[in-house]
Parts: C-alpha cells; sequence; structure tokens
C-alpha cells in the first residue's frame, strides 16, 4: 500500500496559454506602428498621407501617440505565454477596434478612398473587429487556469488607475455619442469624426486601467505598466511640438496633463518594479566575477 501511494500521480494543475492568434508579436504590432508612422512624423501632413485629412495637428499627434503606444503594449505583452498575463493588452483591442469601425462607417464619405492609405484603414477596421472575436472565442474555449497572483498593486497605484477609468470611459462614450456636444470640452477643436477617433482611445485606456484593477497582480498587468512611460513621453512630445494648437485656458488642457504626469507615475512604478525583480545581468555578472576572484593572501608576518 505503501508503494501504491507513492506511486500515485500528484495532480497538477495547467494555466491556461495565450494563444497564439491573440498573441501575434508581429501583426498587431507592426499595424498600430505603420498607422501611427503618419502621425507622428508627417503629423502636419495628413491630406496626403494618410485615411482622412486631420486639422489641427494636435489631434493627429494625439492618435498618433496611442498607437505607438498600443503597439508597445502589444509587442510587449506577446512576450507573456499565459492568458492571466497578457489579456489586458487584448481588453484595449475589444474596446477600441469596433468602436473604431463604427466611426469609419459613420464617416466614410471623409476617408481618402482615392489612396491606398483610406482604403488600408477601411479594410483594417472591417476585418481586424472579426478576426479580433474569432481568436477570442478560441481562446476563451482553451482550458485550464490562471496562476495565484504574487504581487498586488500598491494602493496609490489602484487609485491612479481607478480615476483614469472613472474619467476616461464616461469621457469617451460621451464623446462619441455626443461629438459636437461634448466636444466644446476638450482643450482644441474636434470635428465629429477627429471626435469619435479620439473618444476611442479614451475609452480603451479606461479599459485598460479599469481591467488593471481586476488583475490586480504585477505579473498580470506589466505590459501596461511598464508601456505607460513610453505613453507619458510621446503625449508629452506631442503637447510641446503643438502647444499652439491647445487652448490653455481651459481646464481640460490642465486635466490633459494631469493624466500624462499619471502615466509617468504608473510607468516609473513598473519599471522600478521590474528591475527590482529581475537585476540586471550586468549586476549579477559582477557580482558573480566578485565571488569567483581570489581571496588575497594574508600580508608577510613580521
Amino acid at each position: 500500500m505503501l508503494f501504491a501511494m507513492a506511486a500515485a500521480p500528484v495532480a497538477t494543475e495547467t494555466y491556461t496559454p495565450f494563444l497564439g492568434g491573440m498573441r501575434s508579436p508581429v501583426i498587431a504590432p507592426l499595424t498600430r506602428f505603420l498607422i501611427g508612422l503618419p502621425l507622428v512624423l508627417l503629423t502636419t501632413q495628413t491630406a496626403a498621407y494618410f485615411a482622412w485629412t486631420i486639422e489641427p495637428p494636435m489631434t493627429a499627434a494625439f492618435l498618433g501617440a496611442n498607437y505607438w503606444s498600443s503597439a508597445l503594449l502589444a509587442l510587449l505583452a506577446a512576450r507573456e505565454t499565459l492568458w492571466a498575463r497578457g489579456r489586458v493588452s487584448v481588453s484595449v483591442a475589444l474596446a477600441f477596434a469596433p468602436l473604431t469601425t463604427i466611426a469609419t462607417f459613420l464617416h466614410l464619405g471623409q476617408f481618402h478612398l482615392d489612396t491606398v492609405y483610406g482604403w488600408f484603414w477601411v479594410a483594417a477596421y472591417t476585418i481586424y473587429p472579426l478576426q479580433l472575436g474569432y481568436f477570442l472565442m478560441k481562446q476563451l474555449r482553451t482550458p485550464g487556469a490562471d496562476p495565484p497572483r504574487e504581487r498586488t498593486l500598491p494602493t496609490w497605484v489602484k487609485a491612479i488607475l481607478g480615476l483614469q477609468a472613472v474619467v476616461l470611459i464616461p469621457l469617451g462614450i460621451a464623446l462619441f455619442l455626443l461629438p459636437n456636444t461634448v466636444a466644446e470640452l476638450w482643450p482644441w477643436a474636434l470635428p465629429p469624426l477627429s471626435a469619435r477617433a479620439v473618444s476611442a482611445w479614451l475609452i480603451a485606456f479606461g479599459v485598460l486601467a479599469a481591467h488593471s484593477i481586476v488583475e490586480n497582480d504585477f505579473a498580470r498587468v506589466r505590459s501596461a505598466m511598464l508601456g505607460y512611460s513610453f505613453a507619458g513621453a510621446l503625449h508629452a512630445l506631442m503637447l510641446v511640438r503643438f502647444s499652439e494648437d491647445v487652448r490653455w485656458e481651459d481646464p481640460g488642457a490642465w486635466v490633459y496633463i494631469g493624466f500624462i504626469v499619471s502615466f509617468f507615475a504608473l510607468g516609473a512604478w513598473g519599471l522600478l518594479t521590474e528591475s527590482r525583480a529581475h537585476p540586471s545581468a550586468a549586476g549579477k555578472r559582477s557580482l558573480s566575477s566578485r565571488s569567483r576572484s581570489p581571496i588575497p593572501p594574508p600580508p608577510p608576518s613580521d
């Protein structure tokens, strides 16, 4: 009986993998990078090099910063192998893609459909939500469990994320539904198409914040936390470049700056936590070399 007890198999729990369709390390990051490329580098030339003409340039800069930030988020999430540790990036896409598709077809007449930029945009946002839904169904049908939480988020981090969610989601919904009215609260001019494009990102970032609170574990939100500093830096750079487009007397301008600061705060915490969890290779090598160095001989006696 003792032998039988010793030979009995030990039950092990299998964690849900992050499937390849959801965590493509190439398609999602590259697509977002390419869409953001003219917005970031050719910000004032959207009439010639983008899917629709965006005025003022600050709107194009805002959108470009978000596309490149989300490209980094998708790239970092693609390195994760467990569903629990990569799904925050999926929540951003689930919030953003359908809204952008709806906005595209509501304002289809404003797109440059006589150029490759216009048709690429329309094709991308026709196919992407369908593709996303297909891969999500496969992911949700995959059996397994979530790994246990190891490092919960500090209270102040959850407070910042909560504030982002409470402000961004309602504002984004209102801006999408009533672009002409709610755009008056925005610190620079927003025509209806631009307003709806901006609102999709507001909702996506708000959903990311709310989802991060629900996950409440650094390993599960690592990709988002490591990307916040990059997002803050891009938005700050664009705000400096096109500050003349901003109505600085509006409270919304300073609210926007506050959110940029919150991105830096979250990103700094993420980078610090990551560095503590994974000491630098240089530090390890230095420690290893010191441990291998010979013990100096004692000084000669008199």
